[in-house]
């Protein structure tokens, strides 16, 4: 029969271990809809960028040749169409930027709240075996 102090012992184990399961569920609940939110969110971002690299690449060549041309009538009004594109293009790019590190960001959130629940996990898987052992 165990000593009164070896039930102690054990009763703490078992309450370490409720302790550590309900931290572990705690750091997992709402886990996957936070990281499915920044993936998606990132995702959109980053297409978002490549598009906006597309157009400015197109709109900065276009400029190139009509410099090359020389900005007489048409010519001359399009450029000034395309520079304030360019310029409206580049001022978006930085705020997408700055959305897709914050995606980014939420992710690595994440991530932790993930390694912090996988270690209360560990612990109530320890504490557990601890209170089984005689």
């Amino acid at each position: 029969m165990p000593s009164a102090d070896e039930l102690i012992l054990q009763m703490q184990h078992l309450a370490a271990q409720a302790k550590a399961t309900r931290q572990a569920s705690a750091s997992r609940r709402g886990l996957d809809r936070l990281k499915s939110a920044a993936q998606k969110l990132a995702h959109e971002k980053q297409l978002e960028l490549d598009r906006l690299a597309a157009a400015l690449d197109g709109a900065e060549a276009r400029i190139a040749e009509l410099k090359q041309g020389g900005l007489t009538g048409d010519a001359g009004a399009e450029y000034l169409a395309l520079k304030r594109l360019v310029d409206d293009a580049r001022r978006q790019q930085v705020r997408t930027r700055a959305q897709l590190e914050f995606a980014l960001d939420r992710m690595e959130v994440v991530e932790r709240r993930e390694f912090e629940a996988a270690q209360a996990e560990l612990r109530a898987e320890t504490h557990g075996a601890l209170a089984d052992e005689p």
